[in-house]
């Protein structure tokens, strides 16, 4: 390990002493890496040994990427750089080179960083080629890893990974769970639920990928929920969730509808009282707009109780591990935000939950703020889950204007569970002004909460450094408090 980071002589004996002392070995050279004045390429050989021991197995265990994000922070390596490393670490084995657009070369140059990361990269790549990339994207990588493994092992020794024998043994070996998400479609009719499809958003490979799921939509295209999320940048593999379009279009046009009715200053000036004031008693409404209430109702109802049902039948996709034994980041805003709480809950249930899910956003999220509920789902959780929220969210507080005062919604407030660090809540009133917003403004939504998306002008005003810093500074002052 020692000779793999360059680490001076004087430094080796100095380790030897440490390690003679019964201490432990991996806290003595996170302590040499940290006090000696090492180079960047031997942090990142490092984070590359590191993140290739850890998934060697075939299984990239999310906990285990948290905890080599917080190792990067602590080595001073950005949240930028560890993703380049995971991915510049499939391409190396697959032989598949990465191409970005110009817009996203403008910004980041992410090809020559490539370049410049596969150097280190190498160490320790080619004793697990095989199961490990295999393992971890559940197949869908097979016929890429056999042109990677022959410039490795040899072309004699690597025709048979691509063969159907082949993949056999690879797949009783790594666990490959089918042919992965792309184009998951459910096989059968499940409860209510009449479409279950799962559609690409990006084309590449990566070690986490991301599902985002919509909370409406305002057509019945073909790729209208791909287009919702295409300026979503935090992999090089991301996937939407397409399901039950036909009612989602109706909520869809309820909603716009509703917003427009209610557009009246008169009409407005109360609802925005009514929203800050915190009220959602029936009789605190307006008669007109208490008169129209039926347009939203009937398809909300019918969309809560059909995003629960999908919700459970992610649960059970996800369990399955048809995206493979990697991480995944699940995004939803509005009835997306449902169906992603749901699939958490039931989740939650199943013994095999863990490892699976590495970080949560939910923006407007119509579901209760109760912190046992919450502290549930931050069980199986192994990054941040972030709820975004609009405390004016007028339509939310109308559309649950029955519940009681007690009752808190996740999606007009913040989530108050003292006993967990990983729940982040942020609050968006500045740039929600409706729950209409959520869609139309989805991108600087994003943005706002620390989510990386791609640059609609030359210089994007993304700023996810800042957020980074914060989170890794809470994280830190949790250990040093514990």
């Amino acid at each position: 390990m020692v000779r793999a980071f360059y680490v001076p002589l004087k430094s080796h004996l100095q380790c030897s002493a440490i390690v003679g002392e019964n201490l432990s070995c991996s806290d003595s050279s996170c302590s040499i890496i940290q006090n000696s004045s090492l180079k960047q390429q031997r942090q990142f050989s490092h984070v590359t040994f590191q993140l290739n021991d850890t998934a060697f197995p075939g299984i990239y265990d999310c906990r285990y990427r948290v905890l080599l994000r917080h190792m990067c922070a602590l080595l001073a390596v950005g949240q930028d750089d560890f993703e380049d490393i995971e991915d510049a670490l499939v391409d190396t084995i697959t032989g598949y080179h990465y191409k970005e657009s110009e817009e996203q070369r403008m910004v980041r140059a992410r090809v020559a960083k490539l370049k410049k990361i596969k150097r280190y990269v190498m160490i320790g790549t080619a004793s697990s080629v095989g199961g490990f990339l295999l393992g971890i994207t559940a197949g869908l990588a097979a016929p890429l890893v056999a042109v990677g493994a022959g410039a490795i092992i040899g072309a004699g020794a690597a025709a048979g990974i691509g063969t159907a024998a082949g993949a056999t043994v690879l797949g009783s070996l790594f666990g490959i769970a089918g042919a992965g998400l792309t184009g998951y479609k459910m096989r059968k009719r499940v409860g209510a639920i009449e479409e279950f499809v799962i559609q690409p958003v990006s084309e590449g490979q990566s070690l986490h990928c991301i599902l985002a799921v919509s909370g409406w939509i305002e057509d019945q295209g073909e790729r209208v929920f791909q287009q919702q999320w295409r300026h979503l940048w935090m992999s090089r593999e991301q996937y939407v969730l397409r399901y039950e379009s036909k009612y989602l279009a109706e909520l869809g046009r309820a909603i716009d509808y509703l917003t427009s009715f209610a557009v009246s200053l008169a009409v407005q000036h109360t609802l925005l009282e009514t929203g800050l004031a915190g009220l959602v008693a029936a009789v605190a409404w307006p008669a007109a707009l208490l008169s129209v209430s039926s347009v939203i109702d009937n398809p909300w109802n019918v969309c809560v109780r059909r995003a629960a049902e999908v919700g459970e039948q992610l649960a059970e996709v996800l369990l399955s591990r048809a995206h493979g034994n990697r991480p995944i980041t699940l995004i939803g805003f509005s009835l997306g935000a449902r169906v992603i709480f749901h699939c958490l809950m039931a989740m939650t249930k199943r013994i095999s939950c863990y490892g699976i899910v590495n970080d949560v956003v939910l923006l407007g999220a119509p579901v209760t703020a109760s912190p046992i509920q919450w502290h549930q789902i931050s069980r199986i959780v192994g990054g941040r889950i972030i709820n975004g929220y609009c405390n004016s969210d007028w339509l939310l507080r109308f559309i649950y204007r029955a519940m009681s005062v007690q009752f808190t919604i996740a999606g007009t407030g913040p989530v108050i569970c003292k006993m967990e660090k990983k729940i982040v809540n942020f609050n968006l009133s500045h740039l929600i002004k409706g729950h209409m917003d959520y869609s139309r403004k989805l991108t600087e939504v994003l943005e706002a909460v620390g989510v990386r998306v791609t640059p609609r002008c030359g210089q994007s005003v993304l700023n996810v450094e800042k957020v980074t810093r914060k989170l890794n500074t809470d994280i830190i002052d949790f250990h040093t408090a514990n």
